[in-house]
């Protein structure tokens, strides 16, 4: 892998990364604001199943399909040698299968 590849693959992930975590963060952040003003004005969030709905969900088998699609992606042209905006293409196709593929997985979970 050459020297700029691997500089495209690390801005990639780090830019897949970073506006996940913000969008995280941020849901959290609404989600701990509106349960402090419930509580402010009175309000037993227990009788609102704001609790109960909020159940643990574990998003780690959405990141494992998404970075394992982008690593096919990027084996896929290493093996075949693609030239580097080829390369940059598969692999972002790759990311959006996979991406597609965890949606489709969720949506199965969610109705069960």
């Amino acid at each position: 892998m050459e020297k700029h590849d691997f500089f495209f693959l690390v801005v990639l992930l780090v830019s897949a990364f970073i506006p996940l975590f913000l969008a995280w963060y941020f849901v959290r952040r609404a989600k701990f604001k509106e349960k402090i003003i419930l509580i402010e004005k009175g309000i037993d969030i227990k009788d609102l199943n704001l609790i109960e709905n909020n159940k643990r969900y574990s998003p780690w088998l959405r990141i494992g399909i998404i970075i394992t699609g982008t690593a096919l992606g990027a084996l896929l042209t290493t093996i075949t040698n693609f030239s580097y905006n080829t390369s940059s293409a598969v692999i972002l196709l790759s990311t959006g299968v996979s991406v597609i593929l965890a949606y489709f997985i969720d949506a199965e979970k969610a109705q069960k």
